[in-house]
């Protein structure tokens, strides 16, 4: 084994990964990329990249191999007020994009491959360990076993990740009462310039219709737990779209004549998050560092944030323990937002319990009067206030 073979080693290859290799590759650095799928599959996750999402895309300098790969601009959001245009209404003035999001990946790790960084396919890695100074990851492929040192192992690995635990990285988590639901379809009526998000607080759900290329839309349901669904197979899309159906009759008239064209899954929502993701010469980035709940959809705006603030750091420090240092203190204060401004829009749009009915009943009024007492965080992102001034204005306390 040759010491420090790589400057950054990512141990995954989606979004995260693929975006901080490009961001290094193309400023010189040895970069390489362990990606166990050989080929990306269509699973249920986010497709909807918000406008602080798009901002990061753009200074990480992706906006051109996405766009002209595989994502669209959708400028509209329909929230069950009325439609309202992205690209004059968000700190940006930008739309949001939406993808296919293996297209997404594969085009992504295609272009951190064009920007000189090593793909390794069916790449398994089963140890991290520390040795002279240097992180060396052990890792299994068609070649068989190697132990592969670097100067930073970056875990992209999920929120399931094995790399987070090898590290020692201890995680904080919090249940939530809903599950969320997915599937692709044809056939869905409406705009293809516009995100349907409707939530429906008597019933605890929300249903989200996201367009994306080739006629082809991304339909999700978030549903309490009570209601006891079990949402995974072809076989339930008749539940699943009766079940949207209920939510709003705007999905009533989206999903008349629709046809499945990928698999139906659904899944826990739930938090979880790493105080501090960076030890040791290891950082974590994306949903290894931190999920959040998925019916406000932060999730790959805030990988993005993670992999442009990493690399930043990255650059401007020689000493890279500083760097990472720094990007986890980042990190932390954004992600933080993130997760408290999600908490109160649960409460305010989906929790249907009686605390939440009696804020809803102080607040709307307040709301319907002056919409901005609603942060605009989701579409705007988490660097706006979000202390207790914001949360008590929004729940018309003040």
């Amino acid at each position: 084994m040759n010491s420090l073979q790589y400057d950054l080693i990512t141990i995954g290859g989606g979004l995260g990964a693929s975006s901080l290799a490009i961001g290094m590759a193309r400023h010189g650095a040895r970069v390489l990329v362990l990606e166990k799928e050989k080929q990306f599959r269509d699973r249920v996750r986010g497709e909807s990249l918000v406008p602080w999402g798009v901002a990061e895309a753009h200074k990480l300098g992706l906006s051109d191999v996405l766009l002209r790969n595989c994502a669209v601009e959708v400028p509209w959001v329909e929230m069950g007020w009325g439609p309202r245009n992205l690209t004059e209404t968000t700190t940006q003035k930008m739309p949001s994009w939406a993808y296919c999001h293996p297209e997404m990946q594969s085009a992504l790790l295609a272009e951190a491959e064009n920007a000189g960084a090593s793909i390794r396919r069916e790449a398994i890695v089963e140890g991290l360990e520390f040795e002279k100074g240097a992180r060396v990851v052990v890792a299994r492929s068609g070649s068989g076993t190697e132990r592969i040192a670097s100067r930073l192992v970056v875990a992209a690995d999920g929120r399931g990740s094995p790399v987070r635990r090898w590290a020692g990285f201890p995680s904080q988590k919090r249940a939530l009462p809903f599950h969320f639901a997915g599937v692709l379809l044809n056939g869905v009526s409406g705009r293809d310039d516009m995100l349907t998000f409707l939530f429906n607080s008597d019933l605890g759900a929300v249903v989200g219709i996201v367009p994306q290329s080739k006629e082809r839309c991304r339909a999700y349901l978030g549903y309490s737990t009570s209601r006891q669904l079990n949402l995974n197979g072809s076989d339930k899309l008749p539940a699943f779209l009766e079940e949207s159906k209920n939510v709003s009759p705007i999905a009533a008239e989206a999903y008349a004549h629709v046809e499945a064209i990928g698999p139906l899954a659904s899944f826990e929502t739930g938090e979880s998050w790493v105080q501090h993701p960076y030890r040791e010469g290891v950082a974590l980035l994306g949903d290894a560092a931190g999920t959040s709940d998925p019916s406000f959809g932060q999730g790959m705006a805030t990988t993005l944030r993670d992999a442009r603030v990493l690399r930043d750091a990255l650059l401007r420090n020689s000493d890279w323990d500083k760097a990472g240092t720094e990007y986890a203190h980042e990190h932390d204060l954004y992600f933080q937002n993130v997760l408290n401004v999600s908490g109160w829009l649960r409460t305010l749009f989906q929790d249907p319990g009686p605390e939440a009915q009696a804020i809803r009943q102080r607040a709307m009024p307040k709301i319907a009067e002056d919409p901005t007492r609603i942060p605009d965080h989701l579409f705007s992102g988490p660097d706006a206030p979000a202390d207790d001034h914001v949360r008590a204005r929004m729940f018309g306390e003040c």
